[in-house]
């Protein structure tokens, strides 16, 4: 995760200020190791985006490979809940919603997730890990109170944690939880990357939704992308809150071509049949790329490093040149997906598809 210079500033400026105040705490908990327990229970909290979750699941399967007599608990969102028990991501999963993921400061939805964070130490949980490097995270594992805990400390509240890692930034979010779960003997799941998945007859996915508007490609270039592919290629665009205006206009426009619209768990199911996936930086190219569709994923300003789908058969297109809108922006800029033409996705699609149906 990434974070605003001003917010890790005012995060570790608070971790200084409650710091002893949980160092107190801390002196009446017994310390832990992997040579004093029999690990039976494995906490993973990830509970911001959907994408997010889907980026670690290699990770949890390393971690059922290295402990497979432990019970592996997820901790995602509402949203992410479903998908994760159809995808079996874990042996127990729990949805929540925790109010710093959406800047919601309610005392009262604050202390329900204390609450709630509270309630797992029901579980006697041996092991608790968190991959984001936030300290409000951090505090929430601490409340579960796992015997061992795992984290970055990148916004303080190292105290939460038994054994903490420094962030290498240059690292993408798949390779930082591999890292931090090195400490406790996991190797990665070769297979991962090499995964591969496409129906010959399948469609070209559209899936024009993005959480931020920045991340999105404006409607008028997936028109024209939608009229340049329709003339070779099978398309599908998928219906969401916002593609919604974009499926109106297509319709509109009485262009032939395929609209899929359905639940997370459905469009899960339903790219298992595809050809391949065009998206921004977004859960759908995590998600595709997980199963081994190829992903063809539009960048803005943002790094592609960072979060780029991992599987080999996808590709990114990003502008050509640095963005030069910094000063209108923090990280993610409307300008730099704006600079990216459909042309220039159209040919690019060309050659990865082709490249595509070559290996099938």
């Amino acid at each position: 995760m990434i974070y605003k210079p001003e917010y890790i500033f005012w995060s570790k400026l608070i971790s200084v200020l409650i710091g002893p105040w949980f160092h107190f705490l801390n002196l009446f908990r017994k310390k832990y190791d992997l040579t004093s327990i029999k690990v039976k229970t494995i906490l993973v909290t990830e509970y911001h985006r959907i994408g997010d979750v889907i980026i670690i699941a290699p990770v949890l399967k390393s971690l059922k490979t290295r402990f497979p007599k432990a019970e592996i608990i997820l901790v995602c969102s509402d949203r992410t809940k479903a998908l994760a028990e159809e995808l079996r991501l874990a042996d127990k999963v729990f949805g929540i919603s925790v109010p710093w993921t959406n800047w919601n400061w309610s005392f009262l939805k604050w202390y329900r997730a204390r609450c709630f964070a509270k309630s797992l130490q029901s579980l006697n949980i041996d092991i608790g890990i968190n991959f984001k490097g936030d300290i409000r995270d951090a505090w929430f594992l601490w409340n579960a109170r796992p015997k061992i805990s795992l984290g970055y400390d990148t916004t303080g509240g190292k105290y939460f944690f038994s054994d903490t890692n420094v962030m290498n930034y240059n690292l993408d979010q798949y390779s930082r939880a591999k890292e931090l779960i090195k400490s406790l003997g996991c190797l990665p799941d070769k297979e991962e990357k090499n995964r591969f998945h496409s129906v010959k007859d399948g469609c070209i996915v559209l899936h024009p939704g993005a959480s931020e508007e920045a991340r999105s490609w404006p409607d008028s270039y997936w028109i024209e992308l939608v009229c340049l592919l329709i003339p070779k290629f099978k398309v599908s665009v998928v219906v969401t809150r916002e593609s919604f205006d974009l499926v109106e206009s297509l319709r509109k426009k009485g262009v032939s071509l395929e609209y899929f619209e359905g639940s997370l768990v459905d469009f899960s199911q339903y790219i298992n049949f595809q050809k391949c996936l065009i998206a921004p930086d977004s859960m759908a190219g995590h998600l595709s790329s997980y199963f081994g569709i190829p992903v063809i994923s539009l960048f803005g300003s943002q790094d592609p490093i960072l979060t780029k789908p991992k599987n080999k058969f996808g590709i990114v297109i990003k502008p050509q040149t640095p963005c030069s809108h910094i000063s209108e922006h923090w990280r993610l800029c409307k300008l730099c997906m704006e600079s990216v033409s459909p042309n220039t996705v159209y040919q690019a699609a060309l050659k990865h598809i082709s490249y595509i149906e070559s290996v099938l």
